[in-house]
């Protein structure tokens, strides 16, 4: 009997010191303030190597932040003939995160790790409507509709602590990381009328921007924009922190 216990305890042991896989939901400040739900997949390839993919969504919320983003953007829009209370809408977004981590004590999935990251995030605002000049008589508005959406791409580095229990219990906290990225935003407008000038409005997109090439600057942004006889595309972009605070990721690792 007493050796029937010791080749289990034996088995057991053998197992938790070969766990190489781990499954995890993340929580951070910034994906709450976001409505973000995080899930995560752990490989372990080397002694000191794994890497880990992150998926995560939104559901329908209020852009994080659009309170002080309309503070400090809302004149800016305005000015362009834009109501500013389109940063009050609705988004939903969609976004993969890929970490690199490398354990330097060769215990890989414990312990003290540095990971590079990069990753991607789309998102997409609730439409919302705007008055386009008529092709003939510029007095004359027709109401139509605008698209909005957003494509992040980026890049950083962090550290952080990974701690697994012998019953594979995970605790993974990223304590911060630092990286960059550029955000685009993409507008399109269309109307159903058939009659609206879409080459005055591109016109007068090039000609905000020459205007406000300063303010723009400041922000490190650029406008771009194209149209064709049924509709016109607006991209804004510009670089965005791509930073990572106190990232807890809890799960089960095998």
């Amino acid at each position: 009997m007493k050796k029937i216990l010791l080749l289990l305890l034996l088995g057991a042991a053998t197992g938790a010191s070969a766990q190489s896989n781990s499954v995890k939901f993340t929580l951070s400040p910034g994906l709450i303030m976001a409505n973000n739900l995080a899930f995560n997949y752990e490989r372990k390839f080397a002694d000191k190597f794994t890497i880990n993919a992150r998926l995560n969504f939104t559901s329908k919320k209020d852009l994080p932040l659009n309170g002080l983003a309309t503070d400090l953007l809302g004149p800016f829009i305005d000015s362009a003939g834009v109501r500013s209370d389109i940063l009050d809408t609705k988004t939903t977004s969609f976004g993969m995160n890929f970490q690199f981590k490398y354990f330097p004590a060769g215990k890989a999935l414990k312990g003290f790790y540095i990971a590079p990251y990069l990753g991607f995030q789309t998102g997409k605002m609730q439409d919302f409507t705007f008055d386009f000049p008529d092709a003939n008589d510029p007095t004359i508005k027709h109401g139509g509709t605008v698209e909005a959406s957003t494509f992040f791409f980026g890049g950083g580095i962090g550290i952080g602590n990974q701690f697994v229990a012998d019953n594979g219990l995970t605790l993974d906290i990223m304590w911060l990381g630092l990286g960059l990225g550029s955000n685009t935003v993409t507008l399109r407008g269309t109307d159903t009328s058939g009659d609206v000038d879409y080459q005055q409005i591109n016109a007068d997109v090039q000609q905000f921007a020459t205007d406000n090439a300063d303010d723009i600057s400041t922000f490190k942004g650029q406008i771009d924009s194209e149209y064709s006889n049924s509709d016109i595309n607006v991209f804004v972009k510009h670089p965005f922190p791509y930073v990572k605070i106190l990232n807890f990721s809890i799960g089960y690792s095998f």
